[in-house]
Parts: structure tokens; sequence; C-alpha cells
């Protein structure tokens, strides 16, 4: 854990890597979303993608901080790692089950949770750009 608050961009390229090679897996899979009254896919790939993306850009921050020698707030970087992974896990879950064919009730426990991880991960970006200006901005030791 220790390694992971020092140079939290590493862990967002395992985590990067790790959701391309899910996305790679289940290429043809969609997780299907319930809204009003319909359903709606989303392709596990283009999500996957989406996210990837993310957290490269993430460890580019991290890495920037790393250059400029201003560490990241370990209090923030701690918050911001955890809300990151429990934001994830529903995500990587529903990845590897899409392919399962729910009922309209099952589909919609789905949403809430997929809806409440995404506030997690709303909440985990807020923090990480919090993180990131208050250690831009702060002064060198």
């Amino acid at each position: 854990m220790k390694k992971i608050i020092t140079k939290p961009q590493f862990f967002f390229v395992i985590l990067a890597f790790i959701l391309l090679i899910s996305g790679f897996i289940n290429k043809g899979s969609s997780i299907e979303i319930a809204m009003s009254g319909t359903f709606i896919e989303l392709k596990v790939w283009s999500v996957c993608l989406f996210s990837t993306l993310f957290f490269i850009l993430i460890a580019i921050n991290y890495t920037s901080l790393t250059i400029t020698k201003k560490p990241p707030k370990k209090i923030l970087t701690i918050i911001h790692v955890t809300l990151q992974l429990l934001a994830l896990v529903p995500l990587l879950y529903f990845i590897y089950n899409s392919n399962i064919s729910r009922t309209y009730q099952e589909v919609s426990q789905m949403n809430v949770i997929l809806v409440l991880a995404f506030m997690l991960f709303i909440i985990a970006s807020a923090v990480h750009l919090i993180n990131f200006i208050a250690s831009l901005l702060a002064k060198k030791d």
C-alpha cells in the first residue's frame, strides 16, 4: 500500500492495462441498462477504452507531480485510490458477466449498482483533481 501511495501513477497504469485486457477479452459483449422501460446496450469494448484512457490520463497527472517534485497529498491519494477501486469492482463484475441474460428487474438492480459506482467514480475524480491542484500549488519542501 505504501508503494501505491508514493507512486500512484503505476497503480493507475496497471488499472488501465487490466481494463484494456478485460475489454479485449469481452470485445463482443455489451452491458444492458434499463431506461424508461427499454434496454440500452453499452459495448464493453467502448466502456473499457474510455476507462483505459481516463486511467492513463490520471497516471500522467501523477507522473507530472513526480517530475515537478511536488508529491501528492497522502490522505487525498488514499481516498482517491480507495474510491476508484470501489467504483471499478462493480464495473469489472458486469464486464465479465455481460453475456448472462437478465430479466428487467435484474437489469434494474444492476442499474442501481452501476449508478452508485459511477457516482463513486465522479467523487474519486473530484478528489483526484483537488489532490492534483493542491499539490501543484503547494510550496516545495
